[in-house]
């Protein structure tokens, strides 16, 4: 396992925080090799959410959705999630039905869903196709309120986005779009923007 941040850290973090939320989804996840937020990346988004309180959250990539049921425990926002895959935005409904949660699931393309929407949000979450970041970026740039804030995931990528000595060369493409998208990111001047190492890396931009 690679970490972004010392070991140690990682380790101890892991050890500390308590988590309470969704665990039998957690597990699901775990069992099934699915893809969902680290605790460390919930925990801080968390925290986020319960300061800013938005109103209506955009999440891109729903997965089983977990992310979202999160989002909506912490805040109980309107929430609106796209999901490209038939099969997991299925798991992700009936999930979203047992908690008993009304959360608007789009079953399309990322990008072709976005073109649809014009609602304003007042937070965006993106863990999606990392190779389609900047693409995410752009079009929920124009979505999100003044004010609003937006999150990208595993933007680090388990180290390799740091160090090309981590670099799994199957995922040489993936890494350098991320690289672009960091870049992107830092150098809009409509958004002030961090790189927070935590979990596998998350950038989050204000826009002013």
């Amino acid at each position: 396992m690679k970490y972004i941040n010392y070991p140690h850290t990682s380790l101890y973090l892991e050890k500390l925080i308590e988590d309470r939320d969704f665990l039998d989804l957690r597990n699901y996840a775990l069992d099934n090799n699915v893809p969902i937020m680290n605790v460390e990346t919930k925990e801080f988004i968390k925290t986020i959410l319960i300061n800013q309180k938005p109103k209506s959250i955009l999440e891109i990539g729903t997965a089983i959705g977990y992310s979202a049921l999160v989002f909506e425990k912490y805040t109980n926002a309107e929430i609106t999630t796209i999901e490209l895959d038939p099969k997991a935005a299925e798991i992700a409904k009936k999930n979203f039905k047992i908690n008993d949660k009304n959360i608007n699931l789009i079953n399309k393309d990322a990008q072709k869903a976005l073109d649809d929407l014009h609602q304003g949000f007042d937070f965006v979450f993106i863990d999606a196709n990392k190779a389609h970041y900047i693409e995410y970026f752009e079009k929920t740039s124009k979505l999100i309120n003044d004010g609003g804030i937006i999150i990208a995931d595993n933007v680090l990528f388990k180290g390799m986005v740091l160090n090309d000595d981590y670099v799994d060369k199957r995922m040489i493409t993936i890494v350098k779009r991320l690289r672009n998208y960091l870049a992107y990111v830092m150098d809009r001047d409509d958004f002030q923007s961090a790189v927070i190492p935590i979990g596998d890396g998350l950038t989050l931009s204000i826009k002013e």
